[in-house]
């Protein structure tokens, strides 16, 4: 039920500013350069700084995701950057800024805060968007995502390199001129675009506002308005997203030959895992792009502009300061300060998000503004995105569970105000942070099939495990290795500690109260009993055409997660079934549709060669089953409510055959 704040609602207001790749420079990290952030300093100074916290996933999408709904990605599935409001499980939950919103709360928001603009409209007003612009134009082509001009040179080495726009940088009055290709139909432009209109560029004193910047402006500008309730206001700045274009006195700031590199070392990849270190991998590419022009400095320039780029966030986030400092809300006004995820400046000899090192995976993240708290401190305590809705939840006096009332997923973090009041103290979250990434292919030449084969980290105060989907794994000791060169996973003297991290990992990745499925002796089988177990766990069987597979328990108001794969896929039935007769199934709730979607959103036909991912959610009579992740079927059917098993047929097919991996089942009530 949605309340509604008198003008005598005391509970704190929330200024929560999210910066986009923005790494942990602000904590000014050994190893990578130095920079002065006297504003993000500003709210250090007030609050407590966590000087061990990690994103989700270190990707935009997932991570934001993971932060606004409270849910991990291991499950909600959604690891890459797919639109949340697509996805099964999330879509089913309440975003923390509606949350805000349904408890007496306004809202407002400007920038990027959800991936891509995928916002819930849970917002009360709605700022400038976002827009890592301005744009080189050629007069005719879409106007964002285009190269800068000047820069092509990047790419006669690495002609199939990936999302040419965002490998580009300099400052503003590096003006873009493209010149006119009458044999392509390219007539030609002198000048930025932003927002799909010129952008105003005649010195620095004398050009358009970036997006940043109106973002900025506009929140000061709801700060200083009277509020009859409290305020929750969310920022999300662009910068430092590539492609690294800021105004000049940025760049000025840092010459180049003042710059320091970070450190690398030969030979740092060879024992890593071979899915992390993966040489064709993005971020691999991007740094190798720029160090193979050592004439040019390229890498140093880079350097310069993401230095640049901090530096100008830094200015954005001190317009905010200042209106909290100048309003009469100071007093009551609560500032968080974070990025989505980290961001690796040639450490590893990797450029880019996406691994599962602590270049993408640490953020900043600054707590301020607490009644009572401790100023001026920090908090090494392993903490993640996951905790932040949890956290608004205590300050803002909110439910602790958004989901309660649709009979969804609880909140999978764990509040910080304990951490928040004394730093060094117990809180109930667990000892590691948890980070996922997707495996295999993630994230070259566009291809994403690793979504399906995730790898996971956690970080502890001392140590980082990662465990591959390939089974590969890595260990770190930061004591000794803060720069993560010597993996010690095969060690036996960390054998216990890998050990002990692996289990953590395990029951953070699986969650709670799952159940193998995987035992043969689990199952019941139709016409003719049989199944084969291959080395690697996964179960094969054939049958009859009235045949069916089901489990020998029975359960009522659960979830099952399982991967599969058969030569009748587009005949196969999984679902929930509420009594089994004989060789009859009875009751079934609901069939599995024998199509997919894909990469353009069409429905094709099932590759039966292919393993794919079901989930099936029963609760109350509605079976709800997602495949490979998308919801294919929502059906109520208020019969069929009673204790059953779950299983699989074949209705028509002449001995079929099924391979069954990775099985899991958890109850969702106590039956």
């Amino acid at each position: 039920m949605t309340t509604v704040a008198t003008g005598e609602d005391r509970r704190p207001n929330v200024v929560m500013i999210i910066v986009d790749d923005l790494n942990d420079l602000p904590l000014s990290p050994d190893g990578k350069p130095r920079i002065e952030t006297p504003n993000i300093d500003r709210i250090a100074r007030r609050g407590v700084t966590f000087t061990n916290a990690h994103c989700n996933d270190p990707i935009c999408a997932p991570s934001r995701a993971s932060m606004l709904l409270g849910l991990y990605p291991q499950t909600s599935a959604l690891y890459w950057f797919e639109d949340w409001r697509k996805n099964g499980v999330l879509n089913q939950c309440v975003s923390v800024n509606r949350h805000l919103q349904n408890h007496g709360y306004s809202v407002f928001g400007t920038g990027k805060i959800y991936h891509g603009g995928q916002s819930d409209g849970a917002f009360d007003r709605r700022g400038p968007g976002p827009d890592v612009g301005p744009w080189p134009w050629d007069g005719k082509s879409k106007q964002s995502h285009l190269p800068h001009p000047a820069m092509m040179y990047l790419y006669d080495t690495d002609g199939d390199m990936d999302y040419k726009w965002e490998h580009h940088f300099g400052p503003l009055s590096m003006v873009p001129d493209w010149k006119p290709d009458p044999q392509a139909g390219i007539p030609g432009y002198k000048g930025w675009r932003l927002g799909g209109k010129p952008f105003r560029y005649n010195g620095n004193d004398d050009r358009d506002k970036l997006a940043d910047e109106l973002c900025a402006e506009w929140s000061a500008d709801m700060i200083t308005k009277d509020h009859d309730r409290p305020f929750a206001i969310f920022t999300g700045l662009v910068r430092t997203h590539t492609p690294l274009y800021a105004p000049q006195e940025y760049f000025d700031r840092f010459p180049l030959d003042s710059i320091e590199l970070p450190e690398t070392i030969d030979g740092d990849l060879d024992d890593c895992a071979t899915a992390l270190a993966d040489r064709s991998l993005y971020g691999f590419r991007r740094y190798n792009m720029l160090v193979r022009h050592k004439d040019r400095q390229l890498y140093r320039q880079w350097l310069q502009a993401y230095l640049a780029c901090v530096s100008f966030v830094d200015d954005q986030v001190g317009k905010i300061l200042d209106a909290i400092d100048a309003s009469p809300q100071r007093d009551n006004t609560i500032v968080i300060f974070t990025s989505d995820h980290g961001f690796h400046m040639g450490e590893k000899e990797f450029l880019y998000k996406q691994s599962l090192w602590d270049g993408a995976t640490r953020v900043p993240l600054i707590i301020a503004g607490v009644d009572g708290m401790p100023k001026g401190v920090t908090c090494d305590r392993p903490v993640s995105w996951i905790d932040l809705y949890p956290t608004l939840n205590q300050l803002c006096g909110l439910p602790p569970q958004p989901n309660a009332a649709s009979g969804g997923y609880n909140l999978e973090g764990h509040s910080l105000v304990p951490l928040l009041m004394s730093p060094e103290g117990d809180w109930n979250g667990p000892d590691v942070a948890i980070t996922a990434l997707p495996g295999k292919d993630h994230s070259q030449h566009e291809r994403h099939g690793g979504t399906w084969f995730p790898h996971f980290s956690v970080r502890s105060k001392q140590y980082r495990y990662t465990l591959c989907s390939s089974g590969d794994e890595e260990l770190y000791d930061f004591e000794s290795d803060p720069r993560e060169w010597k993996n010690l996973a095969d060690d036996p003297a960390y054998a216990s500690v890998k050990a002990n991290l692996k289990e953590q990992l395990i029951a953070l990745r699986d969650g709670s109260a799952w159940q193998s499925l995987d035992d043969l002796h689990r199952w019941t089988y139709g016409a003719q009993k049989g199944g084969v177990v291959s080395d690697d766990g996964t179960l094969t069987f054939s049958g009859h055409s009235s045949s069916y597979l089901a489990t020998i328990a029975k359960y009522k108001d659960f979830e099952w997660e399982f991967e599969a794969k058969s030569p009748n896929t587009q005949r196969m039935r999984v679902s929930y079934h509420a009594r089994v007769q004989g060789n009859r199934v009875v009751g079934t709730v609901a069939n599995v549709p024998p199509t997919q979607s894909n990469l353009e959103g069409t429905a094709v036909p099932f590759d039966s060669g292919q393993w794919h991912r079901y989930r099936i959610r029963v609760v109350d009579g509605r079976c709800r089953v997602w495949i490979n992740s998308k919801l294919h079927s929502d059906v109520v059917n208020a019969s069929d409510t009673d204790v059953g098993v779950i299983g699989f047929d074949f209705p028509g097919v002449d001995e079929p055959t099924l391979s069954v991996r990775a099985s899991r089942v958890r109850r969702l009530t106590s039956n």
